[in-house]
């Protein structure tokens, strides 16, 4: 059974990072627990109490200001983790996280003991280089606001989506437009002028299906607005 716990985290984020006894430890000792669409996994300000693993679907991390608007600061979809530095040091969520779709989430507490030889040099470890990962996501996209517009993160994005494709490329928006507007630090209204702009390079766009007619295409023009 532990074999096969090790091989689902083959390649997974902080999971993968660890020594193949600590991490069959620590899975085998976890909780899973599903959640419905919509439902909030944790609140930001409460006991971090565990590190979460997303194991199927998509959660979305947002904080509230202190007028009460919400600002949504990642997408994760599975294998990718949060609340690590909270959880390993027993502290509060950093931010809130609600699901997109019907979740699996893994609960990890890091503070029960691992018997494991330096299990918690290696946990400590692998719990920085995730944490490291997500400053370094969070960089990515303070750079993308300000350099970028609008269209041009669009277009990112749907580039990343489309994986290593030349040609026509069709697929289904992982979530909602809106929560794609957050993400892309644009409101809604802007979004749909930005796929209503992106229809000259062959991108059509209903609900959550997209088509681009060619890769290719829009890969060329987010080159040369890099270069202009």
């Amino acid at each position: 059974m532990l074999d096969l716990m090790s091989q689902r985290w083959e390649g997974r984020s902080l999971l993968a990072q660890l020594p193949s006894d600590v991490r069959e430890c620590l899975v085998s000792r976890a909780r899973t627990r599903i959640f419905p669409r919509g439902a909030t996994i944790c609140l930001q300000g409460e006991s971090a109490r565990a590190l979460k693993i997303v194991t199927r679907g998509w959660v979305k991390l947002y904080r509230i200001s202190e007028t009460g608007q919400e600002a949504l600061l990642e997408t994760l979809c599975a294998g990718q983790s949060f609340d690590e530095i909270a959880s390993l040091m027993g502290g509060e969520c950093p931010s809130s996280a609600e699901t997109l779709c019907e979740c699996e989430i893994m609960f990890i507490d890091l503070a029960t003991a691992c018997s494991c030889k330096n299990a918690v040099a290696e946990i400590t470890k692998a719990v920085m280089a995730a944490a490291s990962d997500h400053m370094l996501d969070m960089m990515d996209q303070i750079e993308a606001l300000k350099s970028r517009s609008g269209v041009e993160r669009l277009s990112e994005y749907l580039v990343a989506l489309s994986e290593d494709t030349d040609g026509t490329h069709e697929f289904m928006l992982p979530y909602d437009k809106v929560v794609l507007a957050a993400k892309l630090g644009m409101k809604p209204e802007s979004l749909s002028r930005a796929f209503a702009r992106l229809k000259s390079v062959g991108v059509k766009s209903e609900l959550k299906r997209v088509v681009i007619q060619d890769v290719t295409k829009l890969k060329s023009m987010l080159t040369e607005n890099a270069l202009s």
